[in-house]
């Protein structure tokens, strides 16, 4: 039986939210600019999302199957290639990550 990382899947994405919300990131535009532009903002971001895809592998698949309108596979693919492709990453489809499937994975959340 796996455990409930639900509590920790919801502490990681609002890290990410406060990081976005304090360099007044509000969209995938201007995600992509600030993390051309701020390294450290870059890896803070990368970090969590790493984070969040490891964990959302962790859960329920009965949960997954709830909600196919997450991408599962791109979310977790998300996390290989920041901890083990890292000279991949493309900025562009991580921003689709957090503004669709993170987004997505949080309002989930929000309602269980």
């Amino acid at each position: 039986m796996k455990r409930n990382i639900k509590p920790l899947l919801k502490k990681h994405i609002s890290e990410l939210n406060q990081i976005l919300n304090q360099y007044q990131v509000t969209d995938r535009k201007s995600l992509v600019e600030k993390c051309e532009t701020d390294i450290i903002f870059q890896k803070a971001v990368l970090m969590n999302v790493g984070y969040i895809g490891e964990l959302s592998k962790k859960l329920e698949d009965s949960f997954k199957e709830s909600y196919p309108e997450i991408n599962w596979r791109r979310l977790s693919k998300s996390r290989n290639i920041i901890f083990h492709e890292y000279d991949i990453v493309d900025i562009d489809i991580i921003s689709t990550v957090i503004y669709k499937d993170i987004n997505q994975l949080e309002a989930v959340l929000c309602n269980d």
